[in-house]
């Protein structure tokens, strides 16, 4: 009897396990306008790192047209004038580049309002 017991409660909790792991949502990274303009911002003043420059840049923004153009923007920037230096990442022309892609993201911003 304890035996019979023991497999079906072992066997209730697998299957709950199962249905639980089924019906679970695969996390989304969804980056919005702010966070794009704050690590936009950061890349411009020299405190962003390598790593910041490729979480900013290396996710589609499908949630948003206007911000994946200006992801684009800045990866065609990156093509041509991406250094991985220190502080900067970028020559001046760079982040002169990158600074017209934050006006045109504020730009959009007061238009939004």
């Amino acid at each position: 009897m304890t035996i019979l017991l023991t497999l079906l409660l072992s066997i209730c909790i697998f299957a709950l396990i199962i249905w639980a792991l089924m019906h679970m949502r695969t996390p989304r990274f969804r980056m919005e306008r702010k966070d794009f303009l704050k690590g936009l911002e950061d890349v411009i003043t020299g405190q962003a790192d390598d790593n910041e420059w490729r979480v900013l840049t290396g996710y589609p923004m499908r949630h948003d047209p206007d911000l994946e153009q200006l992801r684009l923007e800045c990866l065609k920037i990156e093509e041509a004038e991406y250094t991985g230096g220190s502080p900067y990442l970028f020559t001046r022309a760079g982040l002169e580049q990158l600074r017209e892609v934050r006006r045109k993201l504020l730009a959009a911003e007061k238009e939004s309002d």
